[in-house]
């Protein structure tokens, strides 16, 4: 894995509190105005299985327009 950006990032949070003010900033980013929503509209019938399958596409369709969109530091 290569990071890059910030030198003074770090995969853990050094504390609780910093953990939920990350996981709030990421939250506030995933609500930003455009973007769209990838829940199937609708009532299904499926196995857990596929359910699980639906909230996987659903977040790697969200990650994938979040990197598209996301404005990057210069």
């Amino acid at each position: 894995m290569r990071v890059v950006g910030n030198l003074q990032w770090q995969e853990l949070a050094a504390s609780p509190e910093e953990a939920m003010q990350r996981g709030v900033r990421l939250d506030a980013l995933t609500r930003l105005p455009g973007m769209p929503d990838f829940q199937p509209r609708g009532v299904f019938r499926g196995s857990h299985a596929y359910f699980a399958a639906m909230d996987e596409e659903k977040a790697l369709n969200r990650q994938a327009w979040f990197q598209q969109h996301a404005k990057r530091p210069a």
